[in-house]
């Protein structure tokens, strides 16, 4: 008897390994920036896609609150059945000033062309928080409070078609418990997805050296998929050619299972602190082939957790606000004309720089 019930707290101590690493059962969806964006078309996601003999799922591209909301890309990118993944990032306006309502005018303006449009678009706003290199940095006080007051203005104005993405930096730089990402955390009811943004710098910064995929997200994915049961996307991914093999390294993120909650991987293509770039060598290139190769036809990203949108939720998904969302979607294609700069001046301005990319200590 003893014998059995030592044996029984024996199984009741071991962990059960489904519950800490469940196996994952679709793999990720893939994304991509290109530098060129989207702005005007479709046309170099596609040729990365022609290159990789594959489609991307997401499509991401970068603004700023220098520029007002343009229908035209996530109209492209959503009639082109994808996922508009944009980042939209504050670079003069002061987070009190956010708080305080002095670009509510701004805000409502671009609530109401992702309102308009005819799919969900995810919006990724004060990205790398916890980075020093971003100007939203060092004040997670203020920037929750922004982060809350966007959030709650776009379901004042009944768009409930967004969803918005919370992604930092993988380390917090610096590393102190002030500058925690967990601290910047805004809460459950105003975060849709949990987002993480790693490199491998390999040469390109000796300090941090060649490091494997699972070592870059290893305890990044830990500390954000512990603040919530929502989906978990890399938000920007990529390696290095200089200090390694980027093939092997693209091969292991592909087929890597240690991280089951990850639902979307987002490369950066661009060669620029380092070549980034899917294509930087020809078995680089090869091996995302042969993982686009290697999924079936008939291969469906995976479908996320259910609950619902925080914008719907904050709105309450009243009769008279969703009607009013009908109406402007049937009016989608007009573009607003109010905002800090000229939709045409957005376009040609965010392609020719390449979008924006912090480059200090991934």
């Amino acid at each position: 008897m003893t014998a059995v019930l030592a044996l029984a707290l024996n199984a009741c101590s071991e962990p059960d390994a489904a519950a800490v690493l469940p196996e994952r059962t679709a793999p990720p969806m893939l994304g991509a920036f290109v530098p060129s964006g989207v702005w005007n078309d479709l046309a170099q996601l596609r040729e990365l896609e022609n290159r990789v003999g594959g489609e991307f799922r997401l499509a991401h591209w970068y603004t700023s609150w220098d520029f007002a909301y343009d229908p035209v890309p996530v109209d492209d990118v959503l009639a082109a059945g994808r996922i508009p993944l944009v980042t939209w990032q504050t670079h003069n306006e002061a987070l009190e000033d956010i708080v305080a309502g002095v670009y509510d005018a701004y805000v409502r303006e671009w609530a109401h062309g992702v309102r308009a449009a005819a799919g969900t678009v995810y919006v990724r706003i004060f990205p790398e928080m916890n980075g020093e290199w971003a100007p939203w940095n060092g004040d997670p006080e203020g920037l929750k409070a922004a982060w809350r007051h966007i959030v709650d203005l776009f379901a004042a104005e009944g768009a409930t078609n967004v969803r918005w993405v919370f992604s930092p930096n993988v380390t917090d730089e610096p590393r102190t418990p002030e500058n925690a990402l967990e601290r910047y955390y805004p809460g459950a009811d105003y975060v849709d997805v949990l987002g993480l943004d790693g490199y491998n710098w390999g040469d390109a910064k000796p300090a941090i050296g060649w490091r494997s995929y699972e070592d870059v997200f290893e305890d990044g994915y830990a500390r954000i998929a512990g603040l919530g049961d929502q989906p978990v996307w890399l938000a920007e991914v990529a390696s290095s050619e200089a200090g390694g093999d980027k093939a092997a390294w693209v091969d292991d993120m592909l087929n890597s299972t240690a991280f089951p909650r990850v639902e979307a991987i987002v490369w950066f293509n661009e060669d620029k602190e380092a070549d980034w770039r899917i294509e930087s060598s020809f078995r680089s290139l090869q091996a995302f082939r042969a993982y686009f190769q290697s999924l079936p036809e008939s291969e469906s990203p995976p479908v996320q957790a259910a609950r619902a949108p925080v914008g719907a939720v904050r709105a309450g998904a009243s009769g008279a606000v969703m009607a009013q969302a009908a109406g402007e979607s049937a009016m989608r294609g007009a573009k607003p004309t109010v905002g800090p700069a000229s939709l045409t001046t957005a376009s040609l301005t965010t392609a020719s720089t390449g979008g924006e990319h912090h480059t200090i200590g991934r």
